[in-house]
């Protein structure tokens, strides 16, 4: 049991440790603004709403597409008339209304819809440097703000409904009804609240409805952070005393928006002292984690009842910190620094997980706003443009590794009208899956009874499924977006042994009617015509007793095309193609001689067979048929003519047999499975194209996916991704780099809209990998080696100056090869520090040792002064 618990908190603490962003950014093509940015406010639709200084508002979609603008502020349309600049907004969800603070010391509201000004609160004392919203209970809301003055103002209102109709009621100033500080408490449900916080002023307030309690923070080194209550102490005692004074001392005015704010009570605040103060804070009450950065550059984590002393502190940024939000369930800790560099941190080991800096990024300027969006897992940074940098969807495991089915996964396919994935396995299950999140979508159970599912295929619509049985039973069904329903059952199963066991099924068309074709283990080929449904549709033919494998059980596999052709492999290495207008075989070929065939019997299975079907039209000088497993080859046919072999090579690095094959939608990317459990990706867009080839095609990709055989491997070029099945009981998602997505049936859904492709280098397919790099100059060494032996074997005699060139021969092979490594690495340097000057570029050269003697000055041996000073 403890190992149990070991491994499953290996597996959260690896995850929670895997951390990246989508670079470059996403920045916006054009910018409307003329002024800095001042917010960036989310909407509940994830619209964005970005606040101009100048009053311009614009609405961004999440990939930072312009929905709309509109200048809030009448006043600056007006010519000859003194321009009004916001200092802050923030948004009121509940009742969609836009608040802004304008710098002539004003808070105002605006309908979202239209963005028209509602109303107005007029006559503070001081202006309103960072506003804030918050609901207190159902019907109460808070309205708070910081000023320069560093005092902390807070309107709190009840019965919104009313209150709100009551607002626009009130005196109309510049055509907006206005509320006057000095009266707002003279109206019912509406309450003010001032205090003397900090020496400096505001750099970011919140208040905290959990804590009941307002966060705020300044410059200023004695109050850089401040947590206080919201409507002041509750000593009894105190407050009465506060009353007495007010009542005797202090006028109504100076209690409400006077030249002397009030100060809380000491024991009614926490204080947080730090050097040079705190620009920018994040408070999470479930971690109860407080953090906080400024201009010393050191991102501190406090525990917010001990403000004594920080619990740690994590340096890094060479700038100062402008943003700092926790996120991903209080576990990292995001910082912005106004060098446009963003760090990732771990809250719990207290280490950095990533470090973008400007140039990976490609975000520059001076940074106006930050917002980190939970929900869509992106950090949108507003310097003079708009940016969002998206974070990679990554596949949280809760505990061992996801498995998708209970038992070994048999075979899978993609449905692209649904765009869902379906999946059989051992235990006769039977599920579809959503590609685009991964999370399941139907399961049928016992879908062919206690027999396993060998095979599946889907019709050319997307509408219908026939599977395949262990038994040898065939079943139709019908498929939609949330359910397969069985039916009819083409074909009873039979217990009477295995050879009847379905091994492959394929839809075929054939004038403008679509059929089901199927083989069996015993040979059989069965064709159901998909529109005339019944139980006992008899076989239109069978093939030929003498075309069967005498060796045994048989594994055939079926593959069919558009032009009414279909391709049966067998276990022995052999090829059939069949006319099914006829129903007589077209050709008939074999990848090697009768010698090999007969020598390795064992080892020429062919596992599967794929027709190229955008090349119909040319398959007469092309390849149009793909095979795969005999003795780890791949192969490329021409069936014209009694079939012709285009092109064949290793389908497997380790000469090992391939289980799997396929090819995309377009018929441009081929992909295979070897025994080893790897997955390849080669580029055959122009493979066998016309002519044959004597060299392999590009291979783009190459990873090891499972670790148990892989049954199916299946490419969507729409998403540029990669399915695999395997006898592991999962069926993985990659992206065609090779880049791991997720596992279906996993606990958290990925957004596979979201993840991008990795983009292809120009030079990356012509490049050899730094293992073919090794390998080749290991066979290099060994060929040195091998000429060497011979020399010693032979009876010449070796002189010294033919062993210096042999030895210079074989330092210059290892030392080419160490070059290859080492220079894009000098590059790679000059780029990320730019062209070196002068003193960079000095020579470095070495310092001689000399041991030089020095006597200590005897002043009293000498008559003169032994400094030379005159007096």
């Amino acid at each position: 049991m403890e190992d149990k618990v070991s491994l499953q908190d290996g597996f959260q603490e690896q995850d929670n440790n895997i951390v990246s962003f989508h670079l470059p950014a996403i920045v916006t093509e054009s910018n409307p603004h003329r002024e800095p940015f001042i917010q960036i406010t989310p909407m509940p639709d994830n619209t964005l709403l970005a606040v101009g200084q100048d009053g311009l508002v614009t609405a961004w979609t999440p990939d930072l597409k312009l929905k709309k603008s509109r200048c809030i502020l009448d006043e600056n349309k007006q010519p000859n008339r003194k321009i009004k600049w916001i200092s802050d907004s923030t948004f009121m969800p509940q009742y969609n209304k836009l608040i802004v603070g304008t710098c002539d010391r004003e808070i105002r509201l605006y309908e979202v819809s239209n963005f028209e000004p509602y109303c107005q609160f007029v006559g503070f004392e001081s202006m309103p440097l960072h506003l804030g919203y918050s609901l207190r209970d159902a019907d109460e809301c808070i309205i708070y703000f910081g000023d320069e003055q560093g005092c902390v103002n807070m309107i709190i209102m009840s019965h919104m409904a009313e209150t709100l109709r009551n607002w626009t009621k009130c005196e109309v100033v510049d055509e907006i009804p206005s509320i006057a500080i000095d009266n707002i408490t003279e109206r019912n449900h509406v309450k003010y609240i001032r205090w003397k916080v900090h020496n400096d002023w505001v750099t970011q307030i919140r208040y905290v409805h959990s804590i009941e309690s307002t966060i705020s923070s300044s410059n200023d080194d004695y109050t850089a952070l401040i947590i206080g209550c919201v409507e002041g102490t509750k000593n009894v005692q105190k407050r009465l005393k506060d009353l007495m004074e007010s009542d005797s001392v202090k006028s109504k005015r100076s209690l409400l928006a006077g030249n002397v704010p009030l100060k809380r009570n000491i024991n009614d605040e926490s204080l947080f002292r730090v050097k040079r103060g705190v620009k920018t804070f994040d408070f999470s009450k479930e971690a109860n984690i407080l953090v906080t950065g400024g201009l010393d550059r050191i991102v501190r984590v406090w525990n917010p009842y001990v403000p004594s002393w920080p619990t740690g502190l994590l340096r890094g940024h060479s700038s100062p910190i402008t943003y700092l939000q926790i996120g991903d369930e209080n576990t990292k800790i995001y910082s912005v620094s106004t060098d446009c560099t963003v760090m990732v941190w771990d809250i719990e080991n207290h280490t950095c997980l990533m470090n973008v800096i400007s140039k990976a990024s490609q975000i520059r300027g001076d940074i106006a706003a930050c917002y980190f969006a939970h929900n869509l897992r992106a950090l949108y940074i507003a310097t003079e443009c708009l940016s969002a940098l998206q974070l990679r969807e990554t596949a949280i495991l809760l505990g061992p590794p996801s498995a998708s089915h209970s038992e070994s996964v048999t075979c899978c396919l993609y449905n692209q009208l649904y765009q869902q994935m379906i999946s059989c396995s051992e235990g006769s299950v039977m599920k579809t899956w959503d590609l685009l999140t991964g999370q399941l979508v139907a399961e049928v159970g016992a879908a062919h009874g206690q027999s396993a599912v060998t095979c599946i295929a889907l019709d050319a619509a997307g509408n219908r499924l026939t599977s395949g049985g262990k038994d040898g039973s065939l079943k139709l069904w019908e498929y939609t977006s949330i359910s397969l329903t069985p039916v009819t059952t083409l074909r009873q199963g039979s217990t009477a042994g295995s050879s009847g066991e379905i091994s492959d099924i394929t839809y075929t068309e054939h004038n403008k009617n679509q059929y089901i074709v199927s083989i069996s283990y015993d040979g059989q080929i069965r064709i159901f015509p998909e529109a005339v449904i019944s139980e006992h549709v008899m076989p239109q033919f069978t093939w030929n007793n003498d075309m069967k494998n005498e060796h045994g059980e048989n594994k055939f596999g079926l593959a069919s095309s558009s032009s009414n052709i279909a391709a049966i492999s067998s276990c022995t290495g052999e090829v059939f193609v069949w006319n099914l207008e006829a129903g007589d075989p077209l050709c008939h070929f074999s990848p090697f001689n009768r010698e090999e065939l007969d020598a390795e019997i064992g080892n020429l299975v062919i596992h599967k067979a794929v027709f190229l079907s955008t090349r119909c039209d040319r398959k007469k000088d092309s390849a149009v048929l793909i095979t795969s497993g005999s003795k780890g080859y791949i192969t490329f046919w021409n069936i014209v003519g009694g079939g012709k072999m285009f092109a064949r090579f290793e389908g497997s690095q380790y000469k090992c047999m391939v289980n799997a094959i396929a090819v995309s939608e377009d018929d441009s990317i081929l992909c295979a499975a070897d025994q080893l459990f790897y997955i390849y990706v080669w580029n055959i867009s122009q493979y066998a194209l016309g002519a044959p080839e004597g060299q392999p095609p590009v291979l783009l990709h190459c990873w090891r996916a499972h670790m148990s055989d892989i049954t199916r491997v299946i490419p969507v070029k729409k998403h540029k991704v990669i399915v695999t099945t395997a006898q592991d009981c999962t069926v993985k998602l990659w992206t065609i780099q090779g880049e791991y997505i997720g596992t279906f049936g996993q606990s958290k859904p990925w957004c596979l809209n979201k993840i991008e492709p990795k983009k292809e280098e120009p030079g990356d397919n012509n490049q050899p990998s730094q293992a073919s790099e090794c390998v080749q100059a290991a066979e290099e060494e060994q060929k040195q080696m091998d000429n060497i032996c011979e020399v010693e074997a032979s009876s010449i005699t070796i002189d010294d100056k033919y062993i210096a060139d042999e030895l210079k021969e074989r330092i210059a092979v290892k030392s080419k090869n160490r070059t290859k490594m080492a220079s894009p690495k000098q590059v790679d340097l000059q780029q990320a520090c730019g062209r070196l000057n002068a003193y960079k570029s000095l020579q470095i050269c070495d310092l001689m040792s000399v041991s030089a003697v020095i006597q200590k000055p005897n002043p009293a041996a000498e008559l003169n002064d032994p400094y030379d000073l005159a007096f």
